[in-house]
């Protein structure tokens, strides 16, 4: 499925939904520090997050930190400390009788009710095919006028292993396999990862955080309405109208996006672009198939350029997005 998880929390709520937001508890920020278990050069990192954090904004938190791609389930397993009973926060799981009611929403679980020096533990488990198993231990909470930003990557060691690479054991074959680079194992798994890979390579002042809220609407409500508008277009293609051009809805968020950097666009591309209709928190955009291929070379390039871990992710979604309608429309 192309957005999984979008899809996940739509067949267990029945509708994209908004983001709930905790409320901060006091002015000061949390410190924690994160390791991934199981492997070796050591994984770490530590961060500082704002106090207000729900378990939803912590998770975001530990991907950018780790590096992580946020492809996958995730769950947190952590001690409930008024009853002292065992917990498990992330995002609902739709098995063949219905939402796990043993797995509670992360978005409706404050960080701060649960964690103190009291009780400063939890694994965070992210994947749960390769199950990459995160000790998280609470440090400190610190005053938030004694930072200059939260949240902040302090400091850390190791590279993230590669997505989808067979959690830890798999981990270790990989990096047995990339010792050799000559032989057709260790070649083919460094041009899986783009041609080189430093498992000792981390530099906390590279760390970029996305917006948590900007995380949920995507994953949740934005990359639902291109799986459905894709979905849409395969069982039913749309015909050109006159000028052979056909209408491609775009959530009104990516819309405003992606003209951030109209520089980029071509002169028919960004004619087409303003003359785009709204409709239900949509955009209806038409082009032709080349402006389909002018709109992939810009959200390609766009995406080289991007910093943020989630503009990168987006552009490159939309581009295949895209990509996959052209090809539908070539099929005409």
């Amino acid at each position: 499925m192309r957005y999984a998880v979008g899809e996940q929390i739509l067949s267990v709520f029945g509708k994209s939904t908004s983001l709930f937001r905790m409320k901060k508890k006091g002015p000061g920020v949390h410190q924690f520090r994160i390791t991934l278990q199981d492997v070796k050069p050591a994984v770490w990192r530590r961060i500082r997050t704002p106090e207000g954090y729900s378990f939803w904004d912590l998770h975001v938190a530990i991907q950018d930190a780790m590096g992580w791609q946020d492809k996958h389930l995730h769950e947190f397993q952590v001690l409930e400390p008024k009853q002292r009973k065992p917990e498990s926060i992330g995002i609902p799981d739709d098995g063949d009788l219905g939402p796990d009611p043993d797995i509670v929403p992360g978005w409706d679980r404050s960080v701060a009710n649960y964690f103190s020096t009291d009780n400063p533990l939890a694994t965070y488990v992210y994947d749960f095919g390769d199950e990459w198993k995160h000790e998280v231990i609470f440090e400190e909470a610190v005053p938030e006028e004694k930072l200059k930003q939260s949240p902040l990557c302090l400091d850390g060691a190791g590279a993230c292993p590669p997505e989808d690479c067979g959690g830890p054991a798999g981990y270790a074959e990989f990096l047995r396999a990339i010792k050799k680079p000559g032989s057709p194992r260790g070649g083919e798994l460094l041009d899986w990862v783009g041609g080189s890979f430093d498992p000792r390579c981390f530099a906390a002042q590279d760390v970029v955080f996305d917006d948590p809220e900007a995380r949920w609407a995507w994953s949740f409500n934005e990359s639902v309405i291109l799986e459905r508008e894709m979905s849409g277009m395969e069982a039913s293609p749309r015909k050109p109208d006159r000028m052979g051009r056909i209408a491609f809805q775009i959530p009104s968020a990516l819309y405003r996006m992606l003209l951030k950097h109209p520089a980029g666009m071509s002169v028919d591309l960004v004619d087409q672009f303003d003359a785009a209709v709204e409709k239900n928190g949509l955009m209806s955009v038409k082009l032709d198939l080349d402006e389909l291929k002018a709109l992939g070379g810009f959200l390609v390039s766009s995406a080289k350029k991007s910093q943020r871990r989630l503009d990168r992710r987006i552009m490159m979604s939309l581009y295949e997005h895209f990509k996959t309608m052209e090809s539908i429309v070539r099929e005409l």
